[in-house]
């Protein structure tokens, strides 16, 4: 199959008034053939931005919360501009995954900002809510590649999905599978084995013992079942969250087209290594 080339950016007006198409199996291959470039990069940063985000979760829950999707966010967008790299046939290094300080607080307000927008919908109608959530899909790319700000991108998002919205949310819908479906995987392949593994050198412990757990839970729990599972459970989102990135990084490039502002140096010096595209 032909290699998807990013074509020359696409007015947002056009993209509603003429329409577009979705290619999900397209993107899909286009977006592992990118992956396997440069698995190593993209796996470990996918690894390091998961753990990160479910750290916050177990100290405040609204607040963890946010911080959580919004490490997500950046995560989701550096993964997305090392793939428009590779397709511009950029050099890439490890620091061209973050987004400079810049963008990163336009993405924080954008995360906010939609949240509050979907919170409220699914309150109130529910239906709204889930247009939303599918609606803004592509407002974090749009910030990141075309430089919008928070409330323009978002807009622009919504206006340019709701042409093809149920498309998109197919869209979305194939990168919650391959995130699940990591996690089950590398829990059945990995997480059991090692925690059998583990079961026989940790003690069996109450819920209620755990720093976070329920006070008044009677479950028991192995300890190293726990452990093993956990860290297959991590490897698999890990490795879910990096092909997904993947495939909507290629997605995005083929709906919307790129700005050449990404071969520029990132601002954000983040020298852990170099790789090659591979082109």
């Amino acid at each position: 199959m032909a290699e998807v080339i990013p074509a020359a950016p696409k007015a947002i007006e056009d993209l509603v008034a003429h329409g577009y198409s979705v290619n999900l199996m397209e993107y899909l291959r286009e977006g592992w053939r990118n992956f396997k470039r440069y698995p190593t990069g993209f796996l470990g940063f996918a690894m390091l931005f998961t753990v990160v985000s479910q750290g916050p979760l177990a100290f405040a829950r609204i607040f963890g919360q946010l911080v959580s999707v919004f490490v997500q966010v950046i995560m989701m967008a550096g993964l997305a501009m090392v793939v428009w790299k590779q397709m511009q046939r950029d050099p890439i290094r490890f620091g061209d995954f973050f987004p400079d300080w810049n963008t990163a607080g336009r993405l924080f307000l954008c995360t906010i900002i939609g949240i509050l927008l979907v919170v409220g919908g699914l309150f109130l109608f529910i239906l709204p809510g889930i247009y939303l959530l599918v609606a803004y899909t592509f407002s974090y790319m749009l910030i990141v590649d075309r430089g919008y700000s928070a409330w323009q991108a978002l807009e622009a998002s919504r206006r340019v999905v709701n042409r093809n919205w149920w498309k998109v949310a197919g869209l979305t819908g194939l990168m919650l599978v391959l995130m699940v479906g990591g996690v089950m995987f590398f829990c059945l392949a990995l997480g059991l084995p090692l925690g059998a593994v583990l079961s026989h050198y940790y003690p069996e412990v109450s819920l209620s013992d755990l720093p976070f757990g329920p006070s008044d839970s009677t479950i028991v729990v192995n300890m190293g079942m726990m452990v093993g599972v956990a860290s297959g459970a991590m490897m698999g989102l890990g490795l879910g969250t990096a092909l997904a990135g993947c495939m909507f990084g290629v997605a995005y490039a083929d709906i919307f087209g790129l700005t050449r502002r990404l071969q520029a140096p990132a601002p954000l010096e983040v020298k852990i290594g170099t790789a090659s595209s591979g082109l």
